[in-house]
This record gives structure tokens, sequence and C-alpha cells, in this order.
């Protein structure tokens, strides 16, 4: 079973944030400059974690947004941009 994560970053440091960049789009999908739709299991949740805290300072930041399937079902928005795919499309 998979969640639905809306991920931020703010990282200082080019080579740094081209590195996040890089770990999350092998997760999810980038919806926004530094905003992904990631569908993780536990595991892979943990995983990406671990990954993404050894490539941050302590000056960047990383969030992390669970959303429901009922939240996912109810995106809105408007402008460029597709609804948060099914999490089939993703291989981890």
């Amino acid at each position: 079973m998979t969640r639905l994560w809306l991920i931020t970053y703010d990282i200082s440091d080019d080579d740094n944030r081209k590195k996040v960049h890089d770990i999350l789009k092998d997760y999810g999908k980038r919806v926004q400059y530094s905003v992904f739709e990631c569908h993780l299991s536990d595991n892979g949740l943990s995983m990406l974690r671990d990954r993404l805290l050894d490539e941050i300072d302590n000056a960047d930041s990383l969030r992390w947004y669970p959303l429901c399937t009922w939240c996912s079902a109810t995106v809105f928005f408007q402008g460029l941009g597709l609804p948060p795919e099914d999490e089939a499309f993703f291989l981890q």
C-alpha cells in the first residue's frame, strides 16, 4: 500500500539541489520547480528520507506532506499541470 506525498525543498547549494532533484525524480513526478508528488510505501518513504537527509545542510529545508486517498482525489489546480497520476505509474 502506498500513500501520495507532496515533497518540497529549498536547497541553497546548487550541487546539493541537483542531487536532491535527481533522487526525487527516481521516486515521483516533479510538478513544480522544487515540488514533487511521490507515491511511497512505508519502506520507500524511509529509503527516500535517508537518501535525502544525506544531501541537505542545516540551512536547507525539506517538507513532507502526506495526502490521504480522499485528499489526493480532490487535488485542485489551475493553469499548467496534470492531476496526481495513478501510483502504478511509478517504479521503485
